[in-house]
């Protein structure tokens, strides 16, 4: 009675504690032939923060724009204190060209609307532009939840979950949730499964204030139930010994 008890145990705990391989290898579909999705272009958006720097013959003239090449400045200052804020209504405004709109523009076609503007004023202009603003948040199961920025303008799925110390073992690979703000300020949501290679196509690359949520498996609840499951197979156990020893005593 005593063995079989310890049997049945034995294989329920094996069977909840168990995930299969195929819930934990990623990109088991890979196909070498197969496309890449489009490249990533990077677009402006309200309240976006960017860079702005103009490279000009006398520097002197546009202080508050102008760059030099000296090596040795550091600027400590913050993404807010040193880059232009995009309004709400997506109009960017700079010194000397004013105020102009950017909201939808990608990074090089801002770029080349700056500089044409500038042409007007200014000969030769060389304009450097950058979004300072790009951050993104993992929850859920990985090694290292929080808010991260990155000082690049391209971050792709996987090397995002990387930044994060990769997911726990307790981490869903099959159910990614990425949540990404619309132009209408309305979150749309993405199922990512991490076993299959559209994580390496179809949803390549992360946009700003993406928020990428790791769920847990279901032995993550079982594992929290563990202690309990341990005192209560004790008290099990311990009973059936008790029962044994009754039953042996009254067959006497």
């Amino acid at each position: 009675m005593k063995t079989k008890l310890f049997f049945i145990i034995g294989c329920f705990w094996l069977l909840t504690s168990c995930t299969p391989q195929k819930k934990i290898v990623y990109f088991q579909d890979f196909n070498p032939a197969q496309e890449p999705s489009p490249d990533f272009e990077m677009m402006i958006y309200p309240e976006d923060i960017l860079s702005v720097q103009l490279f000009t013959i006398n520097p002197e003239a546009m202080p508050g724009l102008s760059a030099n090449f000296d090596k040795g400045l550091v600027d400590n200052r913050t993404f807010y204190e040193k880059g232009f804020i995009v309004d709400k209504s997506g109009y960017l405004e700079l010194p000397l060209i004013g105020k102009f709109k950017v909201d939808g523009l990608s990074i090089a076609a801002a770029k080349d609307s700056i500089t044409n503007r500038f042409n007007q004023y200014i000969e030769d202009p060389v304009v450097v532009l950058k979004k300072l603003s790009f951050k993104f948040t993992v929850l859920g199961e990985v090694a290292k939840p929080g808010l991260y920025y990155i000082p690049n303008e391209k971050m792709t799925i996987a090397e995002a979950i990387g930044w994060a110390g990769d997911l726990t073992n307790y981490g869903d690979r099959t159910d990614i949730r990425i949540y990404r703000k619309a132009s209408n300020e309305k979150l749309t949501e993405i199922k990512l499964d991490l076993t299959k290679t559209e994580a390496l196509t179809t949803y390549r690359y992360l946009y700003p204030d993406d928020i990428i949520y790791v769920k847990p498996i279901r032995r993550k609840a079982l594992a929290n139930i563990n202690p309990a499951l341990v005192v209560i197979t004790s008290v099990i156990s311990t009973t059936a010994i008790v029962i044994s020893l009754i039953i042996r005593t009254n067959g006497k």
